[in-house]
């Protein structure tokens, strides 16, 4: 088995490798191919490492029979280059890969729940266990697991042949079909064996702490969300920063957030609950004056703060206070809502004819005709040269 230098001493952060190719891509970018590296390629759920080659940004890494492949933002002159290891990303792809290795061994040998997937994403790392675990679980999970890292256990990687490996309490989904050769075994010293080609920390201290967001039901099992180290920090650091935000937006300390939320949501439900009545009434009013106080034979009301629910409300009033009524009702500023109200067949000939005027579109049947338009503000003079009687 042949290992990478980032495999070899994940510490290293800068170092020199052999460009033997590089090509340009039709997307402006350029392949470096390496003869070896510090930059860690993609794999085992890890992401690949950023950093640069001679200087130049490399933004995705990964295997290569020959080597390394690099994705550069420019090119690079085959021969000798220097490499450099975006640091602070490593790093934190180091505390949350070893965190997950703890969280598995601890979750399988305190809660007998065995990991069956992994994910280390961009916010947090996922990892998918074979069997429910509730909030009170996960609260002692993650007690347990930070212990561990109180416990400062050591970490360390090496290489095993097949015969050895299968000897040793592995956890391990299975090694890749046609694996020949060594495997390399990340261990913590005294807990946990596991076969893996990621970097990680060398001591279970560097992780500093590991939190449990949430669990999810999943698959049968359960999905377990993790952050560890310096995303736990910052994760912190942006809870504090929110506390502080709402007290001063609610004027309470964060104790008493929950009821004073309650509160104004309460709120917020009695004056939409108010608004909901008041805008019933006026709707009825508004269609029964529409009918009620004569005039042109196609009425016509446009409200710019109506939308269809509103026109719909209005229109049921008037139609009960005068059923054979020609409606015309519009709401909106420029770009708005339009209905048709009255006869069927007379609705028939006017819907579609104001939606032409309007530069809208719409559609109904059975003396309602509705739909949304461009030009709503047209609808005084297009209601002028409706139909006014029946065919």
């Amino acid at each position: 088995m042949s290992l990478f230098a980032c495999q070899l001493d994940p510490t290293r952060r800068e170092g020199t490798s052999t460009v033997l190719r590089c090509e340009a891509r039709p997307d402006g970018h350029y392949e470096l191919l390496l003869d070896d590296g510090l930059l860690y390629p993609e794999g085992g759920g890890q992401p690949p490492d950023h950093g640069t080659v001679g200087g130049v940004r490399v933004v995705d890494v990964q295997t290569d029979p020959q080597g390394l492949r690099c994705l550069a933002l420019g090119p690079v002159a085959p021969g000798p280059a220097a490499v450099e290891v975006d640091w602070p990303r490593r790093f934190d792809h180091t505390q949350q890969h070893s965190a997950q290795h703890l969280v598995t061994a601890v979750a399988q040998d305190r809660l007998r729940l065995a990991t069956v997937g992994f994910h280390l994403g961009e916010e947090d790392t996922t990892i998918d266990v074979d069997g429910p675990l509730s909030e009170a679980g996960m609260a002692r999970l993650q007690a347990w697991v930070n212990e561990e890292i109180r416990g400062d256990r050591a970490v360390s990687w090496r290489l095993v042949s097949l015969d050895e490996y299968q000897a040793l309490d592995i956890r391990s989904r299975g090694l890749p079909a046609g694996h020949e050769g060594p495997v390399r075994i990340v261990e913590i010293a005294g807990l946990d064996h596991n076969t893996c080609g990621g970097t990680h920390v060398s001591r279970l201290g560097e992780l500093q702490l590991v939190h449990l967001s949430r669990v999810e039901r999943h698959k049968g099992g359960a999905r377990l969300h993790l952050v560890a180290g310096g995303r736990a920090l910052a994760a912190l650091d942006a809870a504090r920063d929110r506390d502080r935000a709402l007290s001063e937006r609610l004027t309470c300390p964060p104790a008493e957030f929950q009821p004073s939320v309650d509160r104004l949501l309460q709120g917020a439900r009695d004056q939409a609950r108010a608004l909901k009545e008041r805008d019933s009434e006026l709707a009825s009013l508004l269609g029964q004056n529409l009918v009620l106080s004569g005039g042109e034979a196609v009425r016509h009301l446009h409200r710019a703060e109506a939308d269809m629910a509103l026109l719909t409300q209005v229109g049921n009033a008037a139609q009960a206070a005068q059923p054979q009524a020609r409606l015309v009702l519009t709401g909106g500023g420029t770009e708005g809502v339009f209905l048709v109200l009255g006869p069927e067949d007379w609705v028939a000939r006017a819907g579609p004819a104001l939606a032409l005027a309007l530069e809208g579109r719409g559609g109904g049947r059975g003396g309602r005709y509705q739909g949304k338009a461009a030009h709503v503000e047209r609808a005084a003079m297009a209601v002028t040269d409706l139909p006014t009687n029946l065919p």
